[in-house]
């Protein structure tokens, strides 16, 4: 429990911008979204906002990070699409910019993607998904009396050179991104009423091992996320967690801000 002891403080630390006054601060980072790679995020609906939750990583080390909700866009490059089903089966897919909305969660790990209820209800849709494509790339949204505004040149060096160099460093299929994107599933598996039993949690563990059918799993990756969930459980039982879905999302952090790391010490730095 080790790991969890040092999320929850990662956490806390990454939640200390919230409390900050309401003075104008300099632009936060650009981010990368990790692709879908084949495995589109299914967003899950309740209290009429369909929501789901999304690895993230840094492209600006010298930027802040972003608060905890910042609202982001996307950038040109990239793309997000929405995929949304209807009672028939069929699909319809459409480009997301516009429909839904962006705010950072904890940090610059992960984002959460969101679109009311009542639009995909309008477009005859049951269910949804989001597709994130290969160099999808997000940008904060500006605000007035910006100090440091992101520039055109520097939105084109990051969302393109940049992002060109991070592509492999956390999209490739590996022991360590896989982790990262096992820990991603499991959160966008939990319901709402989160299971209280282990058979009930099982279930859930095996619906994401139903969703990676097909796809290149790291084996150590598996057996690295079933044992933290795993420990998730435990703690929620003794109530040093609050909940399943926080304890895996400082778990995601944890991993994704190792990943940045290595990523900017790969590159000198800079």
């Amino acid at each position: 429990m080790l790991r969890s002891i040092r999320v929850a403080v990662l956490f806390a630390a990454l939640a200390l911008p919230a409390l900050a006054t309401g003075r104008a601060e300099a632009a936060s980072q650009i981010l990368g979204i990790v692709a879908s790679n084949g495995m589109p995020t299914p967003l899950q609906c309740q209290d009429g906002i369909c929501r789901g939750f999304f690895s993230s990583f840094c492209l600006e080390q010298d930027r802040p990070a972003p608060e905890n909700y910042a609202e982001y866009r996307p950038a040109a490059g990239g793309e997000l699409t929405l995929i949304a089903t209807r009672a028939d089966g069929s699909r319809i897919r459409l480009p997301a910019d516009g429909l839904v909305t962006l705010r950072s969660e904890i940090g610059f790990s992960s984002l959460s993607i969101a679109i009311p209820e009542a639009r995909l209800k309008a477009l005859g849709a049951t269910s949804a998904a989001i597709d994130v494509a290969p160099m999808t790339t997000v940008l904060p949204v500006a605000v007035a009396g910006d100090p440091n505004p992101l520039t055109p040149e520097e939105i084109a060096y990051v969302t393109g050179k940049l992002r060109r160099l991070a592509e492999p460093a956390f999209e490739n299929s590996g022991r360590t991104n896989d982790e990262a994107r096992l820990a991603t599933m499991v959160v966008n598996s939990l319901p709402a009423d989160e299971p209280k039993t282990p058979a009930g949690r099982q279930a859930v563990w095996d619906k994401v091992m139903a969703e990676t059918a097909g796809q290149p799993v790291d084996p150590t990756a598996v057996a690295l996320t079933s044992r933290m969930f795993s420990e998730c459980g435990a703690a929620v039982d003794l109530r040093t967690a609050f909940n399943l879905n926080l304890c895996m999302q400082l778990h995601q952090t944890d991993l994704m801000s190792t990943f940045n790391r290595a990523f900017w010490d790969s590159l000198g730095g800079s």
